[in-house]
């Protein structure tokens, strides 16, 4: 199949088509763009410890994700190789699971809704098993053959041949669009829950209903944009897939440009999302930022050196005293300090 994205390769710099040094070129910027981003948001929620919170950790795993494929976009390995092979398995997994935690979030906004009370522990394991279960057994497939290796302007299932082309549509393309509007559906029905909900609180004025209003807005309003994102992100390299598998022979220059931007800057824009929140804006001035950030250092180092201590006294024990048959209570009670 011929497109651009094949066109304008890493090893293929010869090619001194404009074209091409614009499609490189927007790769390499929205990769680093992205990567900046996901690392500043991501110290954001470790230095505030955010991640305290349960959405706020959906947010972190998918903001994970995004870092990874722009880690991945910003240089390709020329040729086959094991090393573009792993690179497109990752890569491939990375992309999978991006979306699938934005799912998540949709459908934990749903849940949040329809339910009082949520085990937020199980709901998070099972998460965990459905993103990284169907990532990985999704990924394997294209392995089985060495489908993975050089595919453009980065490492990915190949589509040198039609089978090629049939495994991008299984492996991914097919769960980015289910999921895609799998999420335009469930944010279509959040929102007119969310302001039918809204609009129920009747009667005269009562301090706590208006409380439950507004954390109720609080909680849901800041992931709505999410799915949003998602579906205009998505949008975009579909689309270019799309033409190329219609007239391979005919690649729309604009299409692959726009394909090569907005594939690595999905960490950028949902970082975005997420500091440009009102109450990360606040967090982020820089002597607020700072102190905290000294501060989270002070404890780090601080439980860091206790944890060290305690791991030197009972080898001390241990080397010095004859050791008990079974596991003493103060022993017990020490490793679940510990925890």
């Amino acid at each position: 199949m011929t497109s651009w994205l094949h066109l304008c390769t890493d090893d293929n710099k010869d090619n001194d088509d404009y074209r091409c040094s614009n499609i490189r070129t927007g790769r390499l910027i929205s990769a680093s763009l992205s990567l900046v981003g996901c690392l500043l948001a991501l110290l954001v929620i470790v230095v505030y410890k955010k991640f305290r919170f349960f959405t706020q950790r959906l947010v972190m795993y998918l903001l994970c994700s995004c870092m990874f494929i722009a880690l991945f976009s910003l240089h390709n390995i020329a040729g086959d190789s094991p090393g573009c092979t792993a690179k497109g398995f990752f890569r491939n997994v990375a992309g999978l699971s991006q979306n699938l935690w934005i799912i998540c979030i949709d459908v934990h906004l749903l849940i949040v809704m329809m339910k009082s009370s949520i085990n937020h522990y199980q709901l998070e394991k099972i998460y965990h098993g459905v993103v990284w279960g169907l990532t990985i057994v999704l990924s394997i497939i294209p392995l089985i053959g060495n489908h993975y290796g050089h595919a453009g302007i980065w490492c990915w299932i190949k589509g040198d041949s039609n089978y090629e082309n049939v495994l991008r549509v299984i492996c991914y393309y097919f769960w980015l669009m289910l999921l895609v509007f799998g999420g335009a559906v469930i944010y279509v029905y959040i929102v007119y829950k969310v302001m039918k909900k809204i609009n129920s609180y009747d009667g005269p004025y009562n301090p706590d209903t208006e409380r439950s209003k507004q954390q109720y807005k609080k909680s849901i309003k800041p992931l709505l944009l999410y799915p949003i994102v998602d579906l205009i992100l998505a949008s975009v390299s579909t689309a270019n897939r799309i033409q190329n598998w219609a007239n391979p022979g005919n690649p729309v220059y604009e299409l692959a440009l726009a394909h090569s931007i907005v594939s690595p800057l999905w960490g950028f824009v949902n970082a975005l999302l997420f500091l440009l929140n009102k109450e990360t804006i606040k967090q982020l001035h820089p002597v607020s930022f700072w102190q905290e950030l000294k501060h989270w250092s002070k404890t780090t180092f601080t439980f860091t050196k206790s944890v060290e201590t305690k791991s030197k006294n009972m080898d001390y024990t241990v080397k010095d005293e004859k050791p008990p048959e079974e596991p003493s209570a103060y022993q017990d009670q020490s490793f679940g300090d510990m925890d």
